[in-house]
């Protein structure tokens, strides 16, 4: 039987307990009155016989290897039951550390689905991209259509595909409306080994000029104009002014830099810009052969680099070809502003610890008589400093209860407003890592609040209260003088950050962009791939 059937059976346990234990100072008591001995002394010399049976009982508690938790769960109760009679100064403690928890956890869910949790595709840490890299422009991510040929017809310790942004009106079925979409290679999905929800990803043979109109739809578009419907892969689908045959479905949640609904052949566009070797306008995205490093996938594609720098001087003489994680490449423009986030609520959540610890300090102080009272009648220090941090880890609990429930109201309107675009977005969910983290975070903080109540007063001054000479005050002082350190330090520290930042954005916002904007307006039009094929149509 396991420790926590024999705390989910306690009472059926202390029961059978009680029982036993009466049953045998019966026993004891017949077999000594059938001795000779009268019903009141053999009473008394079964009582000294067994022994006392509270001590009987914790003895036997002991030996079940329950009485931590039972005597935990006592100190839980005597807590809230203290707390319920001076509410304000846990309803403080409670919303301090709502709001700091609240806070690290939301910026916690980010990074952790942004930063740390691996990509939805298979063995995402072979996934590489593909960079280029000239003198006066810096790293950049465009190759042009017979550049990715040559890379994916050489290489041989990687599997390279490719894609581009397109868009086009979608008129059938359903109303025509404008949506955004992307020109994928016949490789790209089992290059990230992935496949299609129903029918089938495209072939090779579909991935060229003159092929069959063939195309992919989002999941979220399958539901919206087929109703979810697996008999839709077949069907025609009238897109940017073509009839495409809808090949297959892509899974959910799969999105390429951005939500898009429609998927067409790469190779089957005919615009100028597929046979200009200077239009570099793909992504490149590959996979690592078994065994292959990255630095071995570089020295292969240095090779190819150098050969087309000698065959094509004019477009690809200056450019250096790179290769960089997957990951890596999305998050690379966000990671360090994360980091610094995370790391500033961090510091805002240690200046709350450190100030709650200071009001369970004072109060500590307050209570030092009852505490010498309890040490009077047996309490030992161990169970002392046990009680305290049982009542700093129940407030730092409810507190962090109530800050995962603000986070999990909070952290979706702090990634719509963020700014700009925020990588690997619709992956970012509240999970059981977030939910761990949020406990243990929790439990820190409780146990944090509860370090120096527990370890301000030995156990000789306990005694010097009880007495009525104890120097708490005093005592309390110096223990307060480091607590105030710390947040005048953290404070600094905060302070300081948030001016360097107000500085930047002032100095930002009054630099001078070296032209005149007034009265000037800008706007982004997303053109159809086919009207590339007439430049004059534009």
């Amino acid at each position: 039987m396991n420790w926590w059937f024999r705390l989910w059976r306690r009472k059926r346990l202390e029961e059978q307990l009680e029982n036993e234990l009466r049953f045998h100072l019966e026993q004891q008591q017949e077999d000594l009155m059938a001795h000779g001995r009268s019903a009141e002394d053999a009473r008394r010399s079964a009582r000294m016989a067994v022994g006392g049976p509270e001590q009987v009982k914790e003895r036997c508690r002991d030996a079940r290897g329950t009485r931590w938790v039972e005597e935990l769960l006592q100190d839980a109760r005597y807590a809230l039951r203290n707390f319920r009679q001076k509410p304000g100064f846990a309803v403080i403690t409670v919303l301090i550390t709502a709001l700091g928890i609240g806070a690290t956890t939301v910026l916690f869910t980010v990074v952790d689905s942004v930063l740390l949790r691996p990509l939805p595709f298979k063995d995402p840490n072979r996934l590489v991209v593909l960079h280029g890299f000239l003198e006066h422009l810096g790293e950049f991510w465009g190759y042009s259509y017979p550049d990715f040929k040559n890379i994916r017809d050489e290489s041989r310790s990687m599997q390279v595909a490719a894609w581009t942004f397109g868009g086009g009106t979608l008129t059938a079925p359903g109303e025509p409306v404008y949506l955004d979409a992307r020109q994928i290679s016949a490789g790209l999905f089992p290059t990230l080994g992935i496949h299609a929800l129903y029918g089938r990803a495209f072939r090779g043979e579909e991935d060229r000029p003159g092929a069959a109109p063939v195309a992919m739809i989002s999941y979220g578009l399958w539901k919206r104009r087929f109703g979810g419907d697996p008999s839709a892969v077949g069907k025609a689908l009238a897109f940017d002014g073509k009839s495409y045959l809808l090949a297959g479905i892509a899974p959910p949640g799969f999105q390429l830099s951005g939500e898009a609904d429609v998927f067409t052949p790469l190779g089957q566009a005919t615009d100028r810009r597929m046979q200009n070797r200077q239009a570099a306008f793909l992504k490149l995205v590959a996979r690592l052969a078994p065994g292959v490093t990255l630095d071995q996938a570089q020295t292969e594609l240095g090779l190819i680099n150098q050969r087309l720098a000698r065959e094509y001087p004019k477009s690809d003489g200056a450019v250096r070809m790179l290769v960089r994680p997957l990951l890596q490449d999305l998050v690379q423009d966000v990671r360090g502003t994360l980091w610094l986030l995370l790391s500033a609520v961090g510091l805002v959540l240690l200046l709350a610890c450190v100030n709650i610890a200071s009001l369970f300090l004072t109060r500590a102080v307050s209570r030092e008589r009852e505490w010498a009272m309890r040490v009077a009648l047996g309490a030992g220090r161990w169970r002392l400093i046990r009680q305290a941090m049982t009542e700093s880890a129940v407030l730092g609990l409810c507190g962090g209860l109530l800050g995962m429930i603000a986070a999990a109201l909070s952290w979706h309107p702090f990634v719509v407003l963020w700014p700009g675009s925020l990588p690997r977005a619709e992956e970012i969910e509240m999970d059981w890592r977030v939910l761990c983290f949020g406990v243990a975070l929790s439990l820190f903080c409780g146990i944090l609040f509860g370090v120096a109540p527990a370890v301000r007063a030995p156990m000789h001054r306990l005694e010097e209260a009880l007495r009525g000479g104890g120097r708490t005050v005093t005592a309390g002082s110096r223990l307060h003088s480091p607590f105030v350190i710390c947040e005048i330090a953290l404070a600094l520290v905060l302070l300081v950050s948030a001016g360097m930042l107000g500085h930047t954005l002032l100095a930002l916002s009054t630099l001078n962009p070296g032209l005149n904007a007034r009265n000037v307006l800008t706007a982004r039009f997303a053109i159809s791939p086919a009207v590339l094929e007439n430049p004059s149509s534009i």
